[in-house]
C-alpha cells in the first residue's frame, strides 16, 4: 500500500486518497484532466508577442464572417486566440461554421485566451500599418501600437468551444470549378435560412465527376463536371452561406487546387486554402428530387444574343417593382416582345428578332431570376427553351452543355 507521504502534493485530496487504491478509470480521467489543466494554467499565464497590423488585420478578416451577429452563446461573440512558436492563431465560430486563420509573429510567450471579436477587430482595423505589440498583463490583454495603448478584458480559453479533428482522406477541387459553382449556382439558392436544405448546395461526388445543384424552389441552376476527387463518392448540403467563405477565398488565392476533408461522423466538412481552415457543419435532409422538374424535351428552342437580351430585361425590370418584379415574354411569329407596367411606374415594350414559328404565346418571370442567369458573362449567346405558359423554361449558355437554369415561370396578369 502507498503511504499518504508519497502521494504527490499537487495532487487535490480526494485523488490523494484515490492513489491509496487501484485507480479506477474515472480516477484516472480526473487525474489526468486535473494534470491537464494545471499544466495549462501554468504555461498561458502569461502571453506576449509582436506582430506586424498587415498579418493581424488579414487573419481576422478571414474571421468576421464566422461571429455571429446574435449568438447563440455569448461567448461566440469573442475570438480565440492562441500565440506559439513562431506564429499566432486566430478563431471564430458559430457552431454552423468555423474559421481559423494562423499568421507569422514573433511570440516571446506563449499562450491562448478569448477576447471580445468586434471591439479586438474595429480596433486592429483602424491601426496604420506596423508592429503591434500584444501582452497579457493582470485580467487584461495590453495592445500598444506606435503613440497608442489599448486593454481588452480576457476569457480564458476552455470557456470556448473546441474545433473537431477532422481526420480522414484529404481531396482537392480546383480553385477555377470553385469559381464556377459560385458564378453558376449558388444564386439560386434560397435566402432564407428557416429552410437549411435548400439554402445550401447538393454536391453530389461520382465516379464521373461532381454535379452541382442549387434550387429555392422558384427556380434552379444545374452544373456538372468531370474533375473527380480521387475516389469520393457522396452527397454533401452544404449552406451557402459557409460556401461564401470558401469562394471569397478561392477568389484571392494565387493557388490552383483547394484542399478538404469530410468528417463522416462529425458531418462536417474542412475546406483549406492558403493556411485558412474552413469547418462547415454539414446539413442533414432530404434534398427535393431535382430531376423532375427538368422537362425531358422543350417545343422551343432559340437563340438571343445575350447583351441585348440582358439590356430589355433590365429596362423592363425598372418598370416591374409594383407588380411583384414580373415581366412579360410575348412570343409571335419572328418577334419576342418584353413587356412591364405598372400604374405608378408606367409601361416598358421592347422587341427583340428572333426565330419563333409557332403559334402566338406568352410567358411570364421575375425578372430578378432572369438577372441573376444574365450577370454570369456580358456577351455571347444563350439558349431560351420553352413548352407552355406555366411549364418550366430553361436558359443556357451556347456551347455549355454541362449547365442549365431552369426558371418556373408565373401566371401572366392577362392570362
Amino acid at each position: 500500500m502507498v503511504k499518504q507521504e508519497n502521494t504527490p502534493s499537487f495532487l487535490p485530496r480526494f485523488l490523494s486518497k484515490m492513489v491509496l487504491f487501484p485507480l479506477s478509470h474515472t480516477a484516472y480521467y480526473y487525474y489526468y484532466y486535473y494534470l491537464f489543466n494545471r499544466h495549462s494554467k501554468k504555461v498561458n499565464r502569461k502571453m506576449k508577442f509582436i506582430i506586424l497590423q498587415e498579418n493581424l488585420k488579414s487573419a481576422l478578416g478571414n474571421l468576421q464572417r464566422a461571429i455571429p451577429g446574435k449568438p447563440q452563446l455569448p461567448i461566440l461573440s469573442s475570438v480565440y486566440l492562441k500565440a506559439e512558436k513562431n506564429s499566432i492563431t486566430l478563431a471564430a465560430t458559430d457552431l454552423f461554421l468555423g474559421v481559423k486563420s494562423t499568421v507569422p509573429a514573433q511570440v516571446k510567450e506563449g499562450g491562448e485566451l478569448v477576447i471580445p471579436g468586434e471591439i479586438f477587430k474595429n480596433l486592429i482595423f483602424s491601426l496604420t500599418a506596423g508592429e503591434v505589440s500584444i501582452e497579457k498583463k493582470g485580467n487584461s490583454l495590453l495592445i500598444k501600437h506606435e503613440n497608442s495603448q489599448s486593454s481588452l478584458p480576457f476569457q480564458s480559453a476552455e470557456e470556448y468551444p473546441q474545433f473537431p479533428e477532422v481526420v480522414g482522406k484529404q481531396y482537392t477541387l480546383s480553385v477555377s470549378l470553385i469559381r464556377n459553382i459560385e458564378q453558376h449556382v449558388a444564386f439560386a439558392a434560397a435566402l432564407d435560412q428557416t429552410r437549411p436544405v435548400l439554402a445550401s448546395l447538393l454536391l453530389s461526388f461520382t465516379s464521373k465527376g461532381l454535379s452541382v445543384v442549387g434550387t429555392d424552389g422558384f427556380r434552379l441552376a444545374t452544373l456538372h463536371s468531370a474533375e473527380k476527387s480521387d475516389g469520393l463518392e457522396q452527397d454533401l448540403l452544404i449552406p451557402v452561406k459557409a460556401l461564401n467563405e470558401v469562394f471569397r477565398l478561392a477568389n484571392q488565392t494565387q493557388t490552383e487546387q483547394v484542399s478538404f476533408q469530410v468528417a463522416q461522423e462529425l458531418k462536417q466538412v474542412l475546406f483549406t486554402i492558403d493556411g485558412v481552415e474552413i469547418y462547415i457543419r454539414l446539413i442533414e435532409g432530404e434534398y427535393p428530387p431535382y430531376q423532375k422538374i427538368i422537362p425531358p424535351e422543350f417545343i422551343h428552342d432559340f437563340k438571343l444574343d445575350w447583351q441585348e437580351f440582358a439590356a430589355q430585361v433590365k429596362r423592363a425590370f425598372l418598370f416591374s417593382r409594383d407588380t411583384s418584379n414580373i415581366i412579360t415574354l410575348e412570343f409571335k411569329k419572328g418577334t419576342m416582345m418584353i413587356r412591364a407596367s405598372s400604374p405608378a411606374r408606367g409601361e416598358y415594350q421592347g422587341e427583340m428578332t428572333i426565330s419563333y414559328t409557332g403559334e402566338p404565346l406568352e410567358i411570364a418571370f421575375n425578372a430578378l431570376y432572369l438577372l441573376d442567369f444574365l450577370n454570369i458573362q456580358r456577351e455571347g449567346e444563350l439558349v431560351f427553351s420553352m413548352n407552355e405558359s406555366l411549364k418550366p423554361a430553361a436558359f443556357k449558355i451556347q456551347d455549355q452543355s454541362e449547365y442549365l437554369y431552369i426558371v418556373m415561370p408565373f401566371r401572366a396578369a392577362n392570362g
